[in-house]
Parts: structure tokens; C-alpha cells; sequence
């Protein structure tokens, strides 16, 4: 789990950089970037985490789904974090962009990888 966390981690810094010195007046200190580099960085790091969701799946010796889930509430709990200690720092759109995005990606990431989930029939008396 935390492996695929970190990997989603590692391409965001890495894409971050990779913005802050093609534009690098657009990512000024105290200053919100422009709405078309946060779209840009929403799509990406929708594209990581599908990444994220795969290599948490790849890596898992047993049970993947238990560890693709694991991967999903650590990383909304995550989101909302970020998104209460930076309001106002980056759009709003983003950050809740963001934690929507990330269940669904880190699902496919998890299905492209270990297939659809099996889950227990649960028989209701």
C-alpha cells in the first residue's frame, strides 16, 4: 500500500518540478497558479494514481483488493488533509478534484492489475 503511495508521490513531485521550470513564472511563492497548469497537474495525478493503484496490486503477495482499499482510505483521508492545510493556497475545484478522482483511479489501477474483485456472497436470513 504504502508503495503505491509513494510512487503516486514521486510522479507528482517529479511533475511538479517539471511545471515549476517550464513556467516558472506561474509558480511563484504566495501566488495561485493558473488554471490551466492545475488542470494539468489534476489529470496527471488522476493518471499516477491509476499507477499508484496498480503497483499497490503488482506488489501484494496476497489478498490485493485488501490492499488496493487500505491504499484508498489512506489516501482520502490524505486529501482531506491537504485540502484543510492549504485552502485558499490552490483552487478549490483542484483539491476536491483531486479526492474525487482518487478512488476510482486507484480502482482501475487496482482491476487492470489483479482483475475484478472477488467478493464473499453474504447470505441475508
Amino acid at each position: 500500500m504504502l508503495a503505491g503511495w509513494g510512487c503516486v508521490g514521486v510522479l507528482v513531485i517529479l511533475t511538479d518540478g517539471l511545471l515549476h521550470m517550464l513556467y516558472p513564472g506561474d509558480y511563484a511563492v504566495g501566488k495561485m497558479p493558473p488554471d490551466r497548469l492545475a488542470a494539468v497537474s489534476l489529470v496527471s495525478s488522476t493518471l499516477y494514481s491509476v499507477v499508484g493503484g496498480w503497483v499497490t496490486a503488482r506488489i501484494a503477495r496476497a489478498k490485493p483488493w485488501h490492499h488496493i482499499l487500505g491504499l484508498i482510505v489512506w489516501g482520502e483521508l490524505m486529501g482531506v488533509a491537504s485540502l484543510i492545510a492549504t485552502w485558499g493556497q490552490i483552487q478549490p475545484w483542484y483539491q476536491i478534484g483531486l479526492i474525487v478522482a482518487w478512488t476510482p483511479a486507484v480502482v482501475a489501477g487496482g482491476w487492470i492489475r489483479a482483475g475484478k474483485p472477488a467478493f464473499r456472497r453474504v447470505d441475508v436470513i
